[in-house]
């Protein structure tokens, strides 16, 4: 009702023009038309007051062409492209592990927001999606909790489509590559303020499963958006997004590596890995304003339901497997208050906002121990406490399989408030601002599993006997997180100097995946309940379901420069930050042949670094360069049977870099108008795969590049990626005891058609 109460009040919202002041500018980023495909676009969010520009923040800044020209699909290709940013392709879409500024985790809550054209992606699951028609991509470094909130404690992505206020017209892109992959888009965007596009992409895969004899990253996706804006009086603006997004895949192409011969085996497993996900999102968008001041809202309606099946064992063998279910429903409102132009003082300007959402998940997780897992995961593990008793003993199972099931549901609830004034007093921009942030949450959880068992002594066995293991429970958590943020800019002109102070949080939460571990060990205590033998003692139980918020302080050190002088155009920046994390929140697997993984509070550590953008042009040649250095460790971390202390935080990279150089020849001809080259390089490394730092993956660079003709009213292109074939991992883990990879995707040819009508 409250909602429908806000709508009522809100029936629409005008559109906002900052004027200048005497002092500053404060642009009101919302309202820069997109004039061309290829023009430069200013971020477009309705709680940025400042521009870009003026934000004591480092920030990558990508436009459309950029996005298009590069073949930028999904946020995983803006690795290297940003700084200290890597997304690594593995797993499958739902694997949308981020690390930013050496931290991040791979499983649960990400240090990175993502808003899409104002609306937060509120699952992780839900940020490998289709990027088309992105009229702009800003992600700014450092936390952004003030104004955003959870889990932007090292940053923040802005997505902004096409939309139908800025752009009138058609668009079709056409796509074909390697592996039978095949790309198809198609927009329209009409006079009437309706835009539609729908998006879809196939591909046969690129790793080969030996076992099964076919390839496991076969994937069909498909993506459909529409967007209706309205200007319903001359104050008054409403906008309707939906985007429905759909995606089949197989996945997890992991391959075991024998640790004394350096050799990776064979991609080999025989029960059937994919994911499919439907993720609805609804968004309403109001506007109201009058000559004091502007009141927008935004309302979200995000519905996600997926499904993963995972051969958790990765081999031939027939040990375990887990297929994870999960419906998902997310509403989230957010109301921002800003002054009207004429109500702004020269020196100062504000906003204020209020962000609130509830969210329910309803999970099952079963995993399925099959004849093999039971051999060796438990009747093993019993055993050798019957032998040490018996002599000649056996503990024999009536089962070939079972099932230990896990269902959960868990409601996530939180309200904000936030504000930040921004004082201008000649050359100097001071920020101030502050975030309140409360979180709920708690989770019923059900696990149970029901077995026959039977000990076979020397002279005599004993019928078989049932253990029927039920786990069940409720767990809560709350808190609250105030985050305040200082900045200062200087603007010289041409050259602008800042330096900021955050604090950032990532969300608390729920082991889930753990579960099947504390009833695996409860089922084997039952089944040795009745004989002297001693039953293996469980590592993991209800304390280690709940895990608490990962806190940050930041520091940022910087500056941006640009210079036009005698053709020659050059920009840039260049910053320094640092990080102090406490609770770290990192992916954990208990020792032992166990089945499950779970995120831990893993105590302090620190990360320090660097960042460089540059950019310069003359005539039609351009060139690009994006770099970052990442020294993250631990300051404390023990889990009990190492210390970790001053070892590199695993899975980000040491240093990530990019560099482009491309040229344009003008043909000024009516139909053949020009000829665009360019080639580029992205490289990442040293990677660490475990937390002892001893496996890694070295520095390793990536080439491609991009042949476009540019036509009257479509380009044609070739683009390569991975143009050397070059070797190397993405990911590294354990399961079982065992060690797996994954390589990355080799050389890839795609050649395009684009239309713009």
């Amino acid at each position: 009702m409250l909602l429908i109460f806000l709508h009522a009040m809100l029936s629409a919202a005008a559109p906002f023009v900052s004027a200048g002041h005497e002092t500053r500018a404060y642009p009101e980023t919302d309202a820069v038309v997109l004039d061309t495909l290829s023009g430069a676009v200013l971020v477009s969010s309705f709680k940025q007051v400042l521009g870009l520009d003026d934000t004591a923040s480092p920030f990558t800044d990508i436009g459309f062409a950029r996005m298009e020209e590069r073949g930028i699909d999904d946020i995983k290709k803006l690795s290297s492209v940003v700084p200290n940013l890597h997304i690594p392709d593995y797993g499958s879409s739902m694997t949308s592990s981020v690390y930013l500024r050496g931290l991040g985790s791979r499983m649960e809550n990400p240090v990175m927001g993502m808003y899409v054209d104002d609306i937060p992606v509120m699952n992780k699951n839900a940020y490998d999606i289709g990027l088309y028609d992105i009229s702009n991509a800003a992600l700014l470094r450092g936390p952004q909790s003030t104004l955003y909130g959870r889990n932007s404690m090292c940053g923040v992505l802005v997505l902004n489509t096409l939309s139908p206020r800025d752009y009138r017209g058609s668009r079709l892109l056409l796509e074909y590559g390697n592996a039978n992959t095949f790309s198809a888009r198609l927009s329209v965007y009409g006079d009437s303020g309706i835009g539609a596009s729908v998006a879809y992409r196939h591909t046969d895969g690129f790793y080969f499963n030996t076992c099964s004899n076919d390839y496991v990253d076969k994937s069909d996706a498909l993506d459909f958006r529409l967007r209706a804006w309205k200007q319903l009086r001359r104050d008054l603006v409403f906008e309707n997004i939906l985007s429905v997004s759909l995606i089949g895949q197989g996945g997890y192409p992991y391959r075991e590596y024998d640790l004394e011969t350096g050799s990776l085996a064979p991609l080999s497993y025989n029960d059937p890995c994919g994911y499919r996900r439907l993720n609805v999102v609804e968004g309403l968008k109001f506007k109201l304003m009058n000559e004091k001041w502007t009141l927008s809202s935004v309302t979200s309606l995000q519905f996600l339901a997926d499904r993963m099946q995972m051969d958790q064992d990765f081999t031939s063998r027939s040990m375990f497997t887990l297929v994870q279910r999960q419906k998902e429903g997310t509403v989230t409102q957010e109301l921002v208050l800003k002054p009207e132009a004429g109500w702004r003082r020269p020196w100062w300007t504000w906003q204020t906002g209020g962000f609130a959402f509830a969210r329910y998940n309803d999970m099952s997780a079963p995993v399925r121990f099959k004849k093999d897992g039971i051999e060796e995961l438990i009747l093993a593990n019993a055993n050798k406490g019957l032998e040490s008793v018996f002599g000649d003993a056996e503990l024999l199972l009536q089962e070939n399989e079972f099932d230990i099931s896990s269902d959960f549901g868990t409601v996530v609830a939180g309200a904000a408030l936030y504000h930040e004034s921004y004082f201008s007093v000649g050359r100097w921009l001071f920020t101030a601002g502050l975030r309140l942030d409360y979180e709920w949450s708690g989770m019923d959880y059900d696990s149970r599993a029901l077995v026959h068992y039977s000990v076979r002594l020397p002279f005599m066995t004993t019928d078989f006997t049932p253990v029927d293991c039920v786990y069940q429970g409720y767990e809560s958590l709350d808190y609250v997180e105030v985050m305040p943020k200082l900045s200062v800019l200087y603007d010289f002109g041409r050259v602008k100097l800042f330096a900021g102070f955050s604090e950032g949080y990532r969300s608390g939460g729920f082991n889930t995946q753990i579960f099947s571990d504390i009833v695996q060990n409860r089922m084997m205590a039952g089944m040795m309940e009745g004989t002297p033998a001693e039953a293996p003692v469980s590592e993991v139980d209800a304390d280690d379901t709940v895990y608490r918020p990962e806190k940050s302080l930041n520091v940022d050190l910087g500056s941006r420069f640009s210079f036009d002088a005698g053709g020659h155009r050059i920009s840039g920046a260049l910053s320094a930050y640092g990080i102090m994390c406490i609770d770290q929140q990192l992916t954990v697997f208990p020792s032992g042949q166990s089945t499950g993984r779970m995120m831990t509070n893993a105590g302090k550590s620190r990360s320090i670094g660097l960042e460089a953008e540059l950019s310069y042009g003359i005539g039609d040649f351009t060139f690009s360069a994006a770099y970052g250095y990442c020294n993250a460790r631990f300051v404390e971390f023990d889990d009990g049977i190492s210390d970790y202390a001053g070892k590199r935080i695993p899975y980000a990279p040491e240093h990530t870099l990019n560099l482009l150089a491309g040229y344009r020849w003008d043909l000024k001809g009516d139909y053949f108008r020009a000829i665009s080259a360019s080639v580029d390089m992205s490289a990442a490394g040293r990677i660490w795969w475990d937390e002892a730092n001893s496996l890694f993956q070295p520095f390793h660079a990536l080439l491609g590049a991009n042949v476009r003709g540019h036509f009257k009213w479509f380009d044609v292109y070739l683009r390569g990626e991975n143009l050397t074939d070059a070797a190397y991992e993405t990911f590294y883990f354990k399961s079982v005891g065992k060690s797996f990879f994954q390589v990355g995707k080799p050389l890839r040819l795609t050649v395009g058609l684009a239309v713009n009508l």
